[in-house]
């Protein structure tokens, strides 16, 4: 079983954070670089470091989706459907609309299933019994 990562670890990472208590963050993320040692990246983790970039960091779109997608280079760095989060970040670095929304397109462009959403529900005519 591997460790996961926290959000709060990517994000001192991620911001550089020279603090002393994070003096071996850096030493952590090289080994995880070359793939000495392993830690697992779910995906909600990586939707609330690209909000806490975004919103608190007031980080640029781009910025984010470019240090993440080099982080999924990393060769210790395991994460699910690793291709599709690689399309979700460049859909996110190009439109810059909401993440889960860039990740359920980069999801149909792999399986062209229908999504159900607000839209579907609102835009539906009633059905009326006679």
């Amino acid at each position: 079983m591997i460790p996961l990562l926290d959000t709060n670890v990517l994000i001192r990472f991620l911001t550089s954070d020279k603090g002393k208590k994070y003096k071996n963050l850096y030493n952590f993320f090289e080994s995880l670089e070359r793939g000495e040692i392993r830690a697992e990246l779910k995906l909600i983790v990586l939707f609330q470091v690209t909000f806490v970039l975004k919103s608190f960091y007031k980080a640029p779109g781009e910025q984010i989706a470019d240090g993440l997608k080099d982080l999924l280079k990393y060769k210790g760095i395991r994460i699910k459907e690793k291709k599709i989060v690689q399309r979700t970040l460049e859909i996110w670095q190009q439109k810059q609309v909401d993440i889960v929304d860039c990740y359920l397109i980069a999801c149909l462009e792999k399986d062209s299933r229908n999504i159900l959403n607000s839209s579907v529900f609102l835009n539906k005519p009633t059905h009326r019994s006679a």
